[in-house]
């Protein structure tokens, strides 16, 4: 049994005076409190020599320029290319061995279907939580004929503007019709080389499907071949979570400084700050019910697992995911923990989590349902309930096509906002810049929230795995009998 495995190696003793003695999730969080730390005094003293030069706005330009950021930008980037290294073979490797494993029989198809219920269930659950809070505290209203965005609003974030006109050009919902394309890609390297990990996933079900229909001694070659490098795979996700603290400290640190840099000078968000702080806090108000009551009764009730448990076996996955923002790059450290810390199988874990890093979003679906509501309250825009069905339609549907990267979701809200632009336009409601004005808004205090919400992406994720794992009776999850 691997409950009480760590990536650490076997347990032993602990010196509480020794930070690298401590579990790794504490280290973890040790890193990330004095990435903090060390984020704001970085840009505390950017600051202050802006104010001295008479131009507070380029603190961020003077934070990105010096010497001690660029290291603190060159750990982050290490640690998090270490993840990425091994993201490709884990996925295709872990897939095709839970799938060959799972056979000839209908295990394969039970799974499955289990598997895209429950993403389904849960994202469309936290799409309903962001709906309802939104619609409660709307937080885009403001008292009188006014609207919280305007022109001198606009000017403000005339950087942030420039930034999602570079990332969302041309974009419309069509092009998320593309999740459908790269099921079947033309080249599976090239495939790897750009991230489409939904054709990966295809490919190596398909592969690992197909090898239970080799020969005897090719099967046994072959899986043992792909059993090798996945061992290998494993052996390296260790080496590179045994410096996460340090990457988790850069990246931290990094984000930090350069974040406070941007917003703190006065004539950058302080019209805008009461309506965008109640935006951050009805999204994180949102993710929190999710991650810290639905997820819970769902271990509790289906299950049947003890919640405060499994938020212990998944506390390094849970820092990793904050410090990164991406769920993509996460995955090792998620699968590691599952496997490792919560007990699910191999062949559970193989299936469940690649696929869910790769279309089950919940924190990314609430998001966008949330920021595209507040950007119309914002413009003193009142959505009809039709109108709103559609937003939490295509919510649900372009969170399964939205990468497991950083502010990824972006380009998802342009998309949904685009939607209602053309139907206000049929309205003869004119041209309204939902998009030029309200989104670089968004993307300006993206990133926080984005930490956030990629620790709610993989945590459902886990609690599937958990679930699923309970559902197929298997024994050893979270120690406790299997549910039912």
């Amino acid at each position: 049994m691997h409950a009480t495995a760590t990536p650490n190696g076997p347990d032993r003793p602990r010196n509480p005076l020794l930070p690298w003695r401590w579990a790794l999730h504490w280290q973890i969080l040790l890193g990330l409190v004095l990435g903090i730390g060390v984020g704001a005094l970085l840009a505390q003293s950017a600051l202050s020599a802006s104010a001295q030069a008479g131009d507070k706005t380029q603190a961020a330009s003077r934070v990105q320029d010096g010497t001690l950021y660029l290291v603190l930008q060159l750990l982050g980037d290490l640690f998090l290319n270490g993840l990425k290294l091994i993201v490709i073979p884990i996925i295709t490797t872990s897939i095709i061995l839970a799938v060959a494993g799972l056979g000839r029989s209908d295990a394969f198809r039970r799974l499955g279907l289990k598997t895209l219920a429950y993403y389904m269930a849960t994202s469309l659950i936290a799409i309903l939580i962001g709906l309802a809070l939104v619609n409660l505290i709307a937080p885009g209203h403001v008292p009188g004929e006014a609207t919280l965005f305007g022109d001198t609003q606009a000017a403000s974030f005339t950087s942030e503007a420039a930034a999602v006109e570079g990332r969302t050009t041309g974009k419309t919902a069509s092009d998320f019709l593309d999740v459908f394309r790269k099921m079947v890609p033309p080249n599976v390297v090239a495939a790897a080389n750009e991230g489409n990990f939904i054709g990966l996933i295809i490919v190596s079900m398909l592969v690992g499907y197909f090898a239970t229909r080799l020969m005897p001694e090719k099967h046994d070659m072959f899986l043992g071949f792909v059993e090798a490098v996945y061992d290998i795979t494993l052996a390296i996700t260790h080496l590179v979570l045994r410096l996460a603290p340090i990457g988790v400290f850069g990246l931290i640190a990094a984000t930090v400084a350069v974040q406070v840099a941007k917003l703190a000078p006065d004539d950058r968000v302080h019209e805008l700050a009461w309506g965008i702080g109640k935006f951050a806090g009805t999204v994180l108000l949102a993710l929190g019910l999710h991650f810290f009551v639905v997820m819970p009764l769902i271990l509790c009730f289906v299950a049947r697992v003890n919640p405060i448990r499994h938020y212990v076996a998944m506390g390094p996955a849970i820092m990793t995911a904050f410090s990164t923002s991406s769920s993509s790059s996460t995955l090792p450290v998620t699968m590691e923990c599952v496997e490792e810390r919560a007990g699910v199988s191999r062949k559970t874990t193989s299936f469940v989590l690649p696929l869910g890093a790769t279309v089950n979003m919940d924190g990314t679906a609430l998001f966008e349902c949330v920021a595209a509501i507040f950007i119309c309250q914002a413009f003193g825009i009142d959505l009809s309930v039709g109108q709103q069905f559609m937003i939490v339609v295509v919510a649900l549907l372009t969170s399964v096509g939205v990468a497991g990267v950083p502010s990824a979701s972006i380009v998802a809200i342009v998309v949904i906002l685009r939607s209602v632009e053309e139907q206000l336009k049929a309205q003869g409601m004119g041209d309204i810049p939902l998009v030029a004005v309200g989104v670089p808004v968004i993307f300006a205090v993206d990133r926080p929230l984005d930490m956030c919400r990629t620790v709610v992406n993989i945590f459902s994720d886990s609690v599937g795995a958990v679930t699923i794992a309970r559902s197929e009776k298997e024994t050893g999850v979270l120690a406790g009998p299997p549910a039912g």
